[in-house]
């Protein structure tokens, strides 16, 4: 009976606390702004929530260790990547690369005996196949003896660090069930962010339960859950790290080749890039030109002529063509893509890019042979035109791949990785409430100096392939004008104030192309400029959409619902600008 009126206590005195401290600094923080009185309404209003996420948030029992302690111990299940860097090939450099694949489908959503929550629509549930969900994996070196560098790119909408870590170890163990003592120095795990196959993260309807779940856990006879369905949870570890071991078994040599399609950013309305062909895609957050509007491509040639080529293509765009009510599960547009990679006789992995504010555009695409195709395949069966949309983008999307073939240019076999660790504070929310729960798969600390108490554990990184490409690895969804420059500024941002932090492209050689795996190695929601960054709320307060002072046309401030804090932009930005300058 104490302990439940000390809990009843500490929430109401959270409450009071929470609500005086966040109004009153609040306040004096707009009153520079000149939209200083709707920022104040926003503020204690969001003062209020913020107040129930911390005193919920309070009752869960958590050992989580210190952020002092978790750093003085040995990360597991971390690579830090290659121990030096090269400038140019080593005198034994030759490209060695193998692809692997596995489906995680489970058997008792083929046969429509159980139902899955799809990613990212919360109470959306399908109940069968329509095609698959599944881990594509490549492992690389330029055998200068330094180690193999794995890629590996799940169909899903996210994929926590606890996860990618225990994907990493039964890879491992894998391997050395085989006997085979490998070499691998990064394994980095990359989500589509598909939204209409099962959910990777566990946010569907089901985790409101298993919230109450770990709130009893102290007790003897209730365990702790996490809420990702747990069948499903094992097949994707088994799968993915299927995946890692075949393309590591699969390794041989050949010859890599790097070309980008022509653009596809056009946008009459947001993020214009006037001369290119297709408008493919659509800033929806930011009238500004900073993102990548190709498709960045590698492909691998093996020496043996009758082993498939393998393509990777990376860009970065919102997988979200299908509807939301769809009852059967399907990878989306990327997975279209590889279909007709793979007619061309060619293995494909797809790299979700920077894409907070990236939508697609699959009706802007008028090429005749892929509507003919996708009309085809639609007489053929009536019933896929549900599908129209993401085969009629993937097939375009191949096309253009295919298409850009002729401008590859020879990769010189050198790739240099640096990761680190980083720690991302938590701010009250969503997400903090589901690391309070330890429910999501973060790697969580208790961390005094963090609003909410405890920060996460996550990864970024910094890939060099040949001499002259950079590939940033990024655990979320970035606005990529973070990287790239031309972050809105005090007379647009809702703070009032600027960008403080240099973009990291800038931080590099302009002849240097600089690309990004988004959704890497972690799922922390969205990462939003730190003056940009409001509160969730003010979209449903204030119209947003048509904001005459500090919102430009279209800022929205959904993303803010699911992101780690307003401090996520400038602690990623700040990790990948230090990895920078570390290796320059």
């Amino acid at each position: 009976m104490k302990k439940a009126t000390k809990r009843v206590i500490s929430v109401l005195l959270a409450i009071t606390l929470l609500f005086t401290g966040s109004t009153f600094a609040s306040a004096n923080d707009a009153a520079a702004a000149d939209n200083s009185g709707i920022m104040f309404v926003t503020n204690i209003i969001n003062g209020l929530l913020n107040a129930v996420f911390k005193g919920f948030g309070s009752l869960f029992p958590n050992d989580a260790p210190t952020v002092e302690e978790y750093y003085a111990g040995e990360s597991e299940n971390f690579y830090e990547g290659t121990d030096t860097f090269l400038d140019e090939p080593a005198e034994s450099a030759k490209w060695k690369l193998g692809f692997g694949k596995a489906s995680m489908v489970p058997e008792n959503l083929k046969n429509g005996s159980k139902q899955y929550y799809t990613g990212g629509y919360f109470t959306q549930k399908i109940n069968g196949v329509y095609d698959d969900q599944g881990a594509n994996a490549v492992a690389m070196t330029d055998s200068s003896g330094r180690g193999t560098v794995v890629m590996v790119a799940i169909d899903g909408i996210g994929v926590n660090n606890d996860d990618i870590r225990s994907i990493r170890a039964r890879a491992e163990e894998k391997l050395l069930a085989k006997g085979v003592f490998n070499d691998i120095v990064a394994i980095n795990i990359n989500a589509t962010h598909c939204h209409t196959v099962i959910d990777t993260q566990g946010f569907g309807l089901e985790l409101i339960g298993k919230v109450f779940q770990n709130l009893f856990s102290f007790l003897p006879f209730i365990e702790k859950t996490r809420s990702i369905n747990p069948e499903f949870h094992a097949l994707m570890i088994e799968g993915a790290s299927d995946a890692i071991v075949q393309a590591y078994m699969n390794m041989e040599p050949g010859e890599l080749y790097y070309f980008e399609t022509v653009g596809i950013g056009r946008s009459e309305k947001n993020g214009t890039y006037p001369d290119d062909e297709y408008g493919y895609l659509v800033n929806k957050r930011y009238n500004t030109e900073a993102y990548q509007n190709f498709i960045a491509c590698f492909k691998f040639v093996p020496d043996n002529a009758d082993s498939a080529p393998t393509v990777l293509a990376n860009v970065g765009g919102h997988p979200t063509t299908i509807s939301r009510e769809t009852k059967l599960l399907s990878a989306d547009y990327p997975h279209y893509t590889e279909v007709k990679i793979n007619d061309a006789g060619m293995n494909f992995m797809f790299i979700q890019g920077a894409q907070s504010p990236i939508s697609v555009n699959d009706g802007a695409v008028e090429t005749k042979e892929v509507i003919d195709r996708v009309n085809a395949e639609i007489a053929a069966d009536p019933a896929s035109e549900d599908y129209r949309r993401p085969k009629t983008l993937g097939y375009e999307f191949a096309r253009l791949i295919l298409e850009a073939e002729k401008n590859a240019v020879k990769v010189e076999p050198v790739i240099n990785v640096k990761m680190a660790e980083v720690t991302v504070p938590l701010e009250y929310g969503l997400l903090e409430l589901g690391v309070a729960a330890d429910m999501l798969g973060t790697t969580i600390v208790r961390d005094a100096s963090a609003p909410a108490k405890f920060s996460v554990i996550s990864e970024v990184g910094y890939l060099e392939i040949g001499t002259d490409i950079v590939m940033l690895t990024v655990p979320g969804e970035l606005v990529p004008e973070l990287v790239y420059g031309n972050v809105v500024d005090k007379t647009q941002a809702y703070l009032g104030t600027d960008w403080e932090l240099d973009c990291t492209a800038q931080l590099l050689d302009e002849d240097k192309t600089v690309l990004v795996m988004g959704l890497c190695n972690d799922a922390l929601g969205y990462i939003v400029p730190d003056n940009d960054y409001a509160p969730f709320i003010a979209d449903s307060l204030w119209n947003t959409d048509a904001g005459e002072k500090l919102w430009g046309p279209a800022h929205r401030h959904y993303e803010e619902m699911l992101s780690t804090g307003s401090k996520a932009g400038s602690t990623i930005i700040g990790a990948l600008n230090k990895l920078v300058n570390e290796v320059k």
